[in-house]
């Protein structure tokens, strides 16, 4: 990341001006007839003001002072912190001692019983979580996971707890306003105020895919991932999970899961304790609204391509298709779709209605277990995409934090490792990035819907690019989607699983050759970039 991090000070000094500027043009509304005179420097004339402050006026602004305040303190109770740790310490690839991986998330508390709802990357593959209540309590809490969705549950031995109810995600509109709370940075119970800027967001982070978020510009950053966010009502319209950012803290672009998405797999894990997904085969997207409004539909997930010899294509469906019902589930969008998927089970035979060219056919599908896309995705350290992280280091990536040695003493800070804690090791060990390294992409191998959609031949094969991470290791080799990868290494690829298989022998700091091949109408391009994994 080349922007320096700013100070916690700094920080707040940032957020105390932002509100003061704010307090400012609300007094400039109702007391301008009480300010101080300004007088200009040359002429000596006084400033007019434009009107006197009412009663009303006043007494309007103490009611929205008062209304955040009050949903704040209604809130705050059901806003847990969230620690996770992973015994022991590992050796880096050079025999150097690294520190014991840990740190903080925040959840909500939604049933009485003490079941919490947080993301899976806060909790998730660790050995121990530990849940802090606002009074102080403590508990060692036990790990339901929905990893794919990125939503966990961790339940407590406790009674009588308050909790947050769930608002209906899809009355939630752009332009209202939200609060989130969490544990930014290890500072617990932090609230932020800001608006739902933008509905209907899809991302794909690591391993996971979002395919419905909300975005919002309430401040969040690393700790407030698993919180609420929330209406004026202190009802919850989504859980607080990542942000886009070029330095890694808040940019104002902050994304959570819907609150009816978080309802649906939660009861799900109560009820199940797993999650089972099944598998149609087929790609699907939202449809957009030039499309709706062309077929005369108001909702469905048309079909973006469909996977050869996959269940989809032995019962019928084609590309183009608009999936509007699985069994007895209505769909509207491509959520609709995937999450029918949780509904039945592997085996089972549900009839699937699509429109095609106007016309409703129904088709029997037999589902077959899920089996997740070969992917080679980039971990987020490139400052682009950037996703809270669920332990670990959260501030190892920021290189400047040498240039600030008071942080270390910053209350809230102490439970993070490297920040000088009582009783870590005095040793230094250096901040290394971890695991494998990624070309930040995800590729399959090539449909014939694909090779028809691109001209592929049919005597070309390697792997195809489905996806291509912002700031990734292949984006700057210069491969877009669509792109099919037929060499790394000198070595050839034909299938997606070959592509994977080389790159498990990739370790960081290698510098291979890559080639693809790029085809439009009547075209074909052929690359060769060298890059280096680091």
């Amino acid at each position: 990341m080349s922007k320096p991090l700013k100070t916690s000070t700094n920080a707040y000094v940032l957020i105390a001006a932002g509100f003061g500027l704010g307090a400012v043009s609300m007094a400039g509304l109702f007391h301008s007839a009480n300010a101080s005179p300004d007088y200009s420097s040359t002429s000596g004339a006084r400033m007019r003001v434009a009107s006197a402050p009412t009663s009303e006026s006043m007494a309007t602004l103490h009611a929205i002072d008062s209304s955040y305040e009050n949903l704040a303190d209604f809130v705050s109770p059901a806003v847990v912190d969230i620690e996770s740790v992973r015994n022991g310490r590992h050796m880096g690839a050079n025999g150097e001692r690294l520190p014991i991986a840990g740190g903080e998330g925040s959840g909500f508390i939604f049933r009485p019983d003490g079941y919490i709802i947080t993301n899976d990357h806060v909790v998730g593959g660790f050995d121990k979580v530990t849940v802090t209540l606002k009074d102080g309590r403590r508990f060692v809490g036990k790990v339901t996971r929905a990893e794919d969705s990125d939503i966990a549950l961790v339940k407590i031995d406790a009674k009588d707890l308050p909790t947050l109810a769930m608002a209906d995600s899809s009355k939630v509109r752009t332009g209202q306003t939200v609060m989130a709370i969490g544990a930014p940075f290890g500072l617990q119970q932090s609230v932020t105020f800001g608006h739902v800027s933008a509905l209907g967001r899809i991302n794909a982070i690591e391993d996971k895919m979002y395919p419905d978020l909300i975005q919002t510009d309430a401040p969040i950053n690393m700790g407030n991932s698993g919180g609420p966010l929330v209406n004026i009502d202190g009802q919850v319209v989504g859980v607080n999970t990542s942000i886009l950012s070029p330095s890694g803290v808040s940019a104002g672009i902050g994304f959570a899961i819907p609150s009816n998405q978080i309802r649906f797999i939660a009861d799900i894990l109560t009820q199940k304790g797993k999650l089972t997904r099944s598998m149609l085969g087929l790609r699907p997207q939202n449809l957009k609204e030039y499309q709706k409004q062309e077929m005369k539909l108001t909702g469905g997930a048309i079909v973006e391509s469909v996977e050869s010899n996959g269940p989809s294509e032995a019962a019928g469906i084609k590309a183009g298709d608009v999936v509007v019902r699985i069994g007895t589930t209505p769909v509207s969008s491509q959520l609709d779709l995937r999450n029918a998927m949780l509904v039945y089970a592997p085996g089972t035979t549900v009839p699937v209605e699509v429109v095609r060219d106007g016309k409703h056919l129904t088709f029997n599908v037999k589902l077959t277990e899920f089996k997740r896309p070969v992917s080679e995705q980039l971990q987020n350290l490139d400052g682009k995409t950037f996703q809270l992280p669920k332990g670990t280091d959260p501030f190892k990536d920021i290189p400047n934090l040498k240039d600030f040695p008071n942080l270390k003493d910053f209350r809230g800070l102490k439970d993070f490792p490297g920040l000088g804690n009582p009783g870590q090791d005095e040793e230094t060990v250096p901040p290394l990035r971890e695991g494998r390294p990624r070309l930040g992409i995800s590729v399959g191998d090539i449909t014939a819907e694909e090779r028809k959609a691109r001209s592929i031949p049919a005597s070309v094969n390697g792997a195809y690019v489905a996806l291509v991470t912002p700031g990734s290791v292949a984006e700057r080799a210069g491969l877009k989607e669509g792109d099919v990868i037929v060499a790394l290494g000198g070595k050839s690829i034909s299938t997606a699983k070959g592509l994977t298989d080389l790159m498990s022998d990739v370790k960081l700091g290698d510098t291979k050759s890559i080639k693809f091949l790029r085809f439009g109408k009547g075209a074909q391009m052929s690359e060769e970039r060298t890059v280096t994994f680091k």
